[in-house]
């Protein structure tokens, strides 16, 4: 019975997929395998994708509003990109290594329906770029822990972390443990998913009093 349940939950996996991406009138399924070693510090995850619903889910817990501006670190084809650009934002940036990915990615937003925000996908190692104008940072596992630490100190140093409303959207947690080395961040959400991946969310800790 157990691969007749993995195909059924495959095939719901997939119907799920394709439904999303005609519903936003995207192509952002399928997985592609790149090298690893890419990136300043050769981290770099394979990319992949993350059901649609997940993502809602995390959309409800954060409540993106008017005064953010929405970072996917490792944006791959733009589908976290593409949902943040529906809700009434300031700005969405998708970071992503790979040149394929990023033109991928941009002919997504081309044609995304109701786009409500403006977006900005940009093609370079996240370790390089200029994070301070973000307030939500999303990340589904897209680079190793080296790279991870690198992009904690960036935030935690380009912002007042006890007036500025930060949060970091961690799905597929791997290396959770780093975020211990930044007591800035306080988890304002912790669970787990059908497929067992770790979902956090953290948010700026002198802001805790904030958190519902």
């Amino acid at each position: 019975m157990a691969p007749i349940r993995r195909r059924i939950a495959r095939l719901g996996r997939f119907v799920e997929s394709v439904l999303g991406d005609l519903w936003l009138n995207v192509h952002t399924r399928g997985a592609l395998y790149l090298a690893r070693n890419r990136g300043r510090n050769q981290d770099a995850v394979e990319y992949d994708t993350i059901a649609h619903s997940a993502i809602k889910k995390v959309m409800r817990l954060v409540h993106p509003g008017t005064d953010d501006v929405a970072y996917d670190m490792g944006c791959g084809k733009g589908r976290v990109i593409c949902h943040f650009a529906r809700r009434r934002v300031r700005k969405v940036v998708g970071i992503e290594i790979s040149e394929e990915l990023c033109e991928t990615a941009r002919a997504n937003v081309r044609r995304l329906r109701n786009r409500r925000s403006p977006v900005e996908i940009i093609n370079a190692d996240v370790t390089l770029e200029d994070l301070s104008d973000g307030t939500i940072y999303y990340m589904f596992h897209p680079f190793g822990e080296k790279t991870l630490r690198e992009v904690l100190k960036n935030i935690e140093t380009s912002h007042d972390l006890t007036t500025t409303k930060v949060t970091v959207i961690y799905v597929n947690a791997q290396f959770a443990h780093v975020f211990e080395l930044f007591p800035c961040f306080q988890i304002v959400h912790d669970y787990q998913r059908a497929n067992g991946q770790r979902v956090i969310i953290y948010r700026s800790k002198g802001l805790n009093r904030e958190v519902q």
